[in-house]
């Protein structure tokens, strides 16, 4: 349940009033709703904690009624004229800037406070903020309400014509500033007391229940303690979304998207089994940050090798890295990372494509085609994975969503080059190369290994053969000789033998099988009553039970 004093305002005081408004540039594409998932509306509101020099976000859903949605952070906090004027001109943020950085821990700035706060706005038409800056003793308390954002009509305003207006009224904020607060606290809580009814289907998953679907984790039926049950659970399974409830998905979702560290031993778990240049990337690090959803500290999803690749018969698993560093229409596009190949396949199945992350923010999910990949790979394409870290650039690719890209810009184009470059000269060839490479040495490793257990199962028999029947060019006059003086050396005519593998039309493993019937034969003393005539009948039948 929300704490009163983060929305209620203070008895006795007079709340003042200020319209919202956003640039009609926008307000088309936001009016239908921006996000596609309630974790992709979080994760903007979890930016701005991180630009706000947070630690830590605490994120309380109410679970499994989720009428209420909290998410606090102790960022430094903002004043009520930033609030104001952030909500003045919605879309209008230019904290994204290239090099800027936050107060406290210097970080690069990842988000737009504008944006992410009508993000709430998919997950509500009403919520409070509450903020006190830090090394300030007061806080303001907003009530913002966004019911005309949810009605059609703002979609149609800002189709017609408005003269020299821009700008679209979307709602209003009811606030009171200069609230006591004690000086050393610094947070801010955005407290939404009406969650939409369609957060509530999404994250219990009604729409799923009436077609009969079942998940192994689902909200009032289980109960996990840390974030690697989640993550267990999916590893196992062939896809999150069917292993996972929506509040269960939701958090794995999180954790993928938001700028978090990996679990231990993540993403490359080389106690599991051998993984090639598993040590030539360098994952990012993010220091003093963390968020818990209902005392659930979420990580980065990723772990490889998954279960079913762990002891899978195949080359071991390889890294491919990713290191890209240049200037591209006079703007710099730095990024890292690395493409990861396994077999049988990636899994789960939302973990199959390459997956962006600008300044550890995922954009969006997992993205199978690789950047339009315009080549046919067949089940290779199942088999890889890739995460790109852009350390600088290809924010102006970024669509308003912050979940997709702008594909025309020179900076999105030059990463799609470079990855398709990655996989078509390394990754692929080298998979094909290094899966032959694999069968020789099995089929080796296969055959010498029969070998001595034959080998064994011959010294059992009553009168071992010590090798392999001698083959000898007109060393004998039929195929038998020898065979009636010695049950432990038999002779074969080079002749006749080569005669009866083209006649049989036999390949060299089959041949060889048929040595060693022979040899098994010869070693059980079977063959000594055998004339010529008789043995050739049965080197017949033979070559042909061996093909």
């Amino acid at each position: 349940m929300p704490n009163d004093a983060q929305t209620k305002f203070p008895e006795g005081s007079q709340p003042k009033r200020q319209d919202i408004v956003a640039a009609q540039r926008i307000i088309a594409d936001i009016s239908t709703g921006v996000y596609r998932s309630p974790a992709a509306a979080i994760k903007e509101l979890v930016s701005n904690a991180f630009d706000a020099d947070a630690t830590k976000v605490s994120i309380a859903t109410d679970a499994p009624s989720f009428r209420t949605l909290v998410v606090e952070d102790n960022g430094i906090g903002m004043s009520i004229e930033k609030f104001l004027d952030v909500m003045q001109h919605i879309g209008g943020s230019n904290k994204r800037i290239s090099y800027q950085q936050s107060e406290v821990f210097k970080r690069p700035l990842i988000g737009r406070i504008g944006i992410g706060l009508l993000a709430v706005a998919q997950l509500g038409n009403r919520f409070y903020v509450s903020s006190s800056q830090r090394g300030k003793a007061k806080r303001f308390l907003a009530e913002v309400n966004l019911e005309p954002y949810h009605k059609d009509a703002a979609a149609l305003m800002s189709m017609q014509p408005s003269g020299e207006r821009d700008e679209v009224h979307i709602g209003a904020i009811k606030y009171v500033d200069n609230i006591p607060e004690e000086p050393d606290l610094h947070y801010t809580v955005i407290t939404i007391p009406d969650a939409k009814k369609g957060i509530f289907s999404e994250l219990t998953g009604l729409v799923r229940k009436a077609v009969g679907a079942e998940e192994i984790l689902a909200v009032g039926k289980s109960q996990i303690k840390t974030f690697q049950e989640i993550v267990d659970t999916v590893q196992a399974s062939s896809r999150a979304d069917s292993a996972l409830d929506g509040y269960y998905y939701m958090l794995w979702e999180l954790g993928l998207i938001c700028p978090l560290n990996y679990l231990p031993k993540a993403p490359f778990d080389s106690s599991k089994r051998k993984i090639i240049n598993a040590s030539s990337v360098t994952i990012p690090r993010i220091k003093n940050f963390c968020v818990e959803v209902d005392g659930v500290e979420l990580k980065r999803p990723q772990r490889f090798p998954n279960k079913v690749a762990e002891k899978y018969g195949s080359p071991d698993p390889i890294v491919f890295p990713v290191d890209y560093d240049r200037k591209i229409a006079g703007r710099r596009l730095a990024l890292r990372g690395y493409v990861y190949l396994q077999q049988p396949r990636i899994q789960p199945e939302e973990l199959k494509g390459v997956h962006i992350r600008i300044r550890n923010v995922g954009i969006g999910n997992y993205d199978k085609s690789w950047l339009g990949y315009p080549f046919n790979e067949g089940q290779k394409f199942g088999q890889i994975t890739g995460e790109i870290y852009v350390d600088e650039g290809l924010e102006a690719a970024l669509n308003i969503d912050r979940d997709s890209f702008r594909e025309t810009d020179v900076h999105y184009q030059a990463l799609k080059a470079y990855v398709w470059s990655l996989l078509r000269k390394e990754v692929f060839p080298q998979f094909k190369q290094r899966q032959k490479h694999y069968t020789k040495v099995r089929q080796k490793r296969f055959k010498s290994g029969a070998d001595r257990r034959f080998n064994r199962a011959i010294a059992e028999l009553p009168a071992p053969m010590t090798g392999p029947p001698e083959i000898r060019s007109a060393a004998a006059p039929t195929l038998l000789a020898g065979l009636k003086n010695s049950s432990k050396h038999l002779l074969l005519d080079a002749s006749k033998w080569k005669a009866l593998i083209h006649e049989s039309d036999l390949s060299k493993d089959a041949e060889e099988r048929l040595i060693k019937v022979l040899q098994a034969l010869t070693s059980a003393e079977l063959l000594h009553d055998f004339d010529e005539e008789e043995f050739e009948l049965l080197l017949k039948a033979l070559a042909i039970a061996v093909q």
